[in-house]
């Protein structure tokens, strides 16, 4: 079997499309991240008494925002709890509302401050970081995979090689890729206060002003 084409060679298909498909499933999770969600973490900090146990408001209810970042409501569980939460989010500084009969309690919010907005960006950050590491793990699998397949003489070292490089130059590309929706992410939620935090950043940054100025 030694000595087949490098035509033949299927683990750097394999593994590009492994990092593809784990690419597009970590920019479909970006899609819902935005300043709404600064809002709704404030929400998860809040607590009710119920029959004398502190719970989370978050366990209570869910918290949407169907009409924008600003406009908070809350889809109680049980009705009977909505009068201690609407006092609760007063004594929070908030001005809760609510219909007759209705399980929804309705909340204006601020626009989200600076500090609640980096938090955000930072869960964009921590999924950048798990998304590169799961297409590093495919290509450091992969890698041990040829290893393997060269012993068991199922491909020649050449094709060998040439799998690893094509799988090299793959994993930069998509971990280039990952870094960049990352950061338009980024861009998307702080705005003005988005500054690049490595020379990566600063790079594709500089790149993406360009494309801009050209459009």
């Amino acid at each position: 079997m030694a000595g087949r084409g490098k035509e033949e060679e299927g683990y750097s298909v394999e593994a590009q499309e492994n990092m593809g498909v784990a690419i597009e499933e970590f920019k479909e999770s970006l899609i819902p991240i935005g300043s709404e969600e600064a809002n709704k973490n404030v929400f998860a900090t809040i607590k009710i008494m119920v029959k004398g146990v502190r719970r989370r408001l978050v366990d209570l209810g869910n918290v949407d925002a169907p009409e924008g970042p600003l406009k908070i409501q809350l889809m109680i569980f049980n009705k009977e709890h909505i009068p201690l939460i609407i006092e609760q989010l007063k004594e929070e500084g908030f001005k809760p509302r609510t219909d007759a009969g209705s399980q929804y309690v309705k909340v204006d919010v601020p626009p989200p401050t600076r500090l609640q907005l980096m938090d955000v960006a930072s869960d964009v950050d921590r999924r950048t970081k798990s998304c590169i590491g799961k297409i590093n793990k495919i290509r450091s699998n992969t890698a041990i995979r040829i290893t393997k397949a060269v012993e068991n003489e199922f491909i020649d070292p050449r094709t060998a090689g040439i799998a690893n490089k094509k799988i090299e130059k793959n994993f930069i590309k998509y971990e280039t890729d990952a870094i960049k929706a990352g950061m338009l992410k980024k861009i998307d939620i702080l705005g003005k206060w988005f500054s690049p935090e490595n020379e990566r950043e600063k790079n594709l940054m500089a790149q993406i002003n360009k494309k801009k100025k050209q459009e």
